[in-house]
């Protein structure tokens, strides 16, 4: 439904936007025919050249509204422009001799970057963001994994026929109903490049299966695709450059270190089987601190949830205040050993994506003085503990399970 409002909206936007502009009297004012409208972009370092590659997803209003209004039909609802440059300001400038119409960023939803990008460095790209008065800052970030990024916004996916819908939905379930990756958009990576004490981190994007045809615009039609796009991974960077991946329960644990854990699904075992129950996680809070002592940094995490137990697959008594005592355990097991993994696997690559360092900055001011120009090294060695409060709320409608003995 958000993804059909979100169609809908641009369409609109599409429509009606050079009325709306002229009709403000706007110093910039253009008129539609004028405007090629950019949903999606995606950066990344050319491979045989100090160059960038720019790849630009325009929307076409009028297949636009049709894919809106009957789910499909006709042709792919946008076009996809690709150059190169030596500055970004220059391929946007270079695009125009492929786009017959003037390149509009402020309703760009998603920018994509390479792998090789982020590998050689960030700094520059967003440079160009911050000094750019048409790039929407908010605009969400992905980091391009395994795939050219160009290729990813070129994916054509009959449920959102607009790439950078797909792109959204995708993140919007991954952060709010799995809180597998965060949302980034690229004022918080700004920020995190600007101030000390925290490193950036982007979600990663994938795509899977056959990826021989997935620009066809005969996809549109199919009720079945032998390939999908994903939110998978957590990039990590070091001074400006991706450092490593964070993944699977490492990914889980960095959301609920930073406070970020909306819901998800965690199995706990019973009677023998290691996935017999699912617990939904339906509530989570964790505070943090961080504080020197003889010259190393000490972190404390604390983590209180509340789950429900949503699937029963043995003949366990939720009933007893005993089991739920020792699933509640088990859960708190699990979750430290998710954060534990992530905060290594960080420390490993002295990337504190975390922003460990912002909260001893915060609370310790003239420790963090001593500490701020070896920050990286002092994270890297940090000694961290975690306490987790977590409790069953409800074991379901059912208090017995179907396969309880009686």
């Amino acid at each position: 439904m958000k993804i059909e409002k979100r169609l809908a909206k641009l369409v609109l936007i599409a429509v009606s936007l050079a009325s709306v502009l002229l009709a403000t009297g706007c110093w910039n004012s253009r008129e539609l025919n004028k405007l090629a409208i950019v949903t999606a972009m995606a950066i990344d370092k050319a491979a045989d050249a100090d160059q960038y590659e720019l790849t630009f997803q325009v929307v076409i209003p009028g297949q636009l509204a049709k894919s809106s209004n009957s789910g499909g039909g006709g042709g792919a609802p946008f076009s996809i422009y690709s150059v190169r440059s030596k500055t970004l300001f220059e391929g946007i400038r270079k695009a125009s001799k492929q786009v017959p119409r003037q390149l509009f960023f402020s309703h760009i939803q998603v920018v994509v970057l390479g792998e090789r990008l982020a590998k050689a460095g960030i700094e520059e790209i967003f440079d160009f963001f911050e000094r750019s008065h048409e790039v929407r800052l908010t605009s969400m970030l992905l980091v391009a994994k395994g795939s050219p990024p160009g290729k990813l916004i070129s994916t054509i996916t009959p449920l959102a026929p607009l790439q950078a819908e797909a792109v959204l939905g995708a993140s919007e379930f991954s952060s709010k109903i799995w809180s597998s990756s965060p949302d980034i958009g690229i004022d918080e990576v700004i920020r995190k490049l600007i101030n000390p004490g925290a490193d950036p981190s982007i979600s990663g994007l994938r795509l899977l299966g056959d990826q021989q045809n997935v620009t066809q615009q005969q996809n549109l039609g199919q009720t079945r695709l032998p390939y999908h796009l994903e939110i998978s991974g957590i990039a990590m960077f070091r001074d400006k450059k991706l450092a490593g991946w964070l993944e699977n329960s490492e990914s889980r644990g960095y959301m609920f270190i930073i406070d970020q854990m909306n819901s998800t699904i965690m199995n706990l075992s019973c009677e023998g089987q290691a996935d017999g129950i699912a617990l939904e996680v339906i509530k989570s809070k964790t505070k943090t601190q961080v504080s020197m002592k003889d010259g190393h940094a000490k972190v404390h995490i604390v983590v209180k949830a509340e789950g429900n137990v949503a699937e029963v697959k043995c003949g366990i008594p939720l009933t007893e205040l005993s089991v739920l005592n020792k699933l509640e355990q088990e859960w708190g097991e699990l979750v430290k050993a998710s954060m534990m993994a992530a905060i290594q696997r960080a420390q490993a690559v002295q990337s504190d994506v975390f922003g460990f360092g912002e909260v001893l900055q915060r609370s310790h001011p003239k420790a963090w003085k001593q500490v701020e120009d070896n920050w990286a090294e002092a994270f890297s060695e940090a000694e961290v503990s975690i306490t987790f409060q977590g409790q069953i709320m409800r074991s379901g409608m059912r208090g017995k399970s179907l396969m309880e003995k009686p």
